[in-house]
């Protein structure tokens, strides 16, 4: 299939999608179910199908009308690329994160994701869907470069760093001494509590991300003040699978919290 003819098909398919999702749903229909469902009159649903029909994604036996396997096969591709653009669209500078990321990403694993956004009227719903997902696993891994953790996230988290969760978080250096500055009771909490382990790297971090047991979570903060204003999350098998890659990567050149705080002040980091 060449570039120009791809193009066609995805048009047929956005300009009739309504058309051709009752078809997949229902399998068969006549003309007047068709009109019924999509409320339309008789002519606008003939040139619905007449154009599908001529790009041949349907089909009209004894006066039904159906998908072809063809057209089932365009009807997902069409969708799943939609899918992922909606998140790229939403968050672009999440996309450019992840392709600065030292294991190569696929923008094919956005599809399926869920985008919480903080907004003026809910606030908070995005850290309740995080908080959500530390009720569900034993295991969490994660990488940071900013230091910025709202005080509902520090508070919600503290129980699993002090319970039974296996938690371990990789951070640069200025997130790190960021966060401990504005949360000085913390330090104690990740050098003490065994099953809690902060980790320091000096790699570049561009995307900040936790690995869950079976969901991976992305979070975007917003350029000027710092704070998060995004969560988006996937339980995508090679989304975990990539993650656990890149985290991987980051685990080998990290330096444990008691090491790096020992050699703190002679790295001049920048708390600011």
């Amino acid at each position: 299939m060449d570039a120009d003819r791809g193009i066609e098909l995805t048009e047929t398919v956005v300009g009739h999608h309504e058309l051709l999702t009752a078809l997949r749903k229902h399998e068969r229909l006549t003309s007047q179910q068709l009109e019924r469902r999509l409320d339309q009159s008789r002519a606008t649903t003939n040139r619905h199908l007449a154009a599908v029909r001529e790009a041949g994604l349907s089909t009209t036996t004894n006066g039904e009308h159906a998908l072809t396997e063809f057209g089932t096969v365009v009807l997902e591709e069409v969708e799943s690329v939609c899918h992922q653009l909606h998140v790229a669209a939403q968050l672009p500078e999440l996309v450019e994160q992840l392709y600065a990321c030292p294991v190569a990403f696929d923008i094919r694993l956005l599809e399926g994701s869920t985008v919480t956004m903080a907004t003026s009227e809910e606030p908070y719903r995005m850290h309740e869907r995080y908080l959500e997902l530390w009720n569900d696993t034993e295991r969490v891994r994660g990488v940071r470069s900013i230091g910025a953790v709202p005080p509902d996230i520090v508070e919600g988290i503290t129980p699993q760093l002090r319970g039974d969760v296996e938690v371990e978080s990789i951070w640069t250096p200025t997130a790190a001494a960021q966060y401990l500055e504005r949360y000085p009771e913390a330090a104690s909490l990740w050098l003490e509590e065994p099953n809690a382990r902060m980790r320091i790297t000096r790699e570049s971090i561009p995307v900040q991300l936790g690995v869950f047991d079976h969901r991976l979570t992305f979070t975007v903060h917003d350029e000027r003040t710092g704070h998060p204003r995004a969560l988006v999350d996937t339980a995508n098998p090679e989304a975990l699978e990539w993650a656990r890659e890149l985290y991987a990567q980051y685990l080998d050149q990290s330096q444990p919290l008691e090491t790096w705080m020992d050699t703190a002040e002679q790295r001049n980091v920048d708390y600011e």
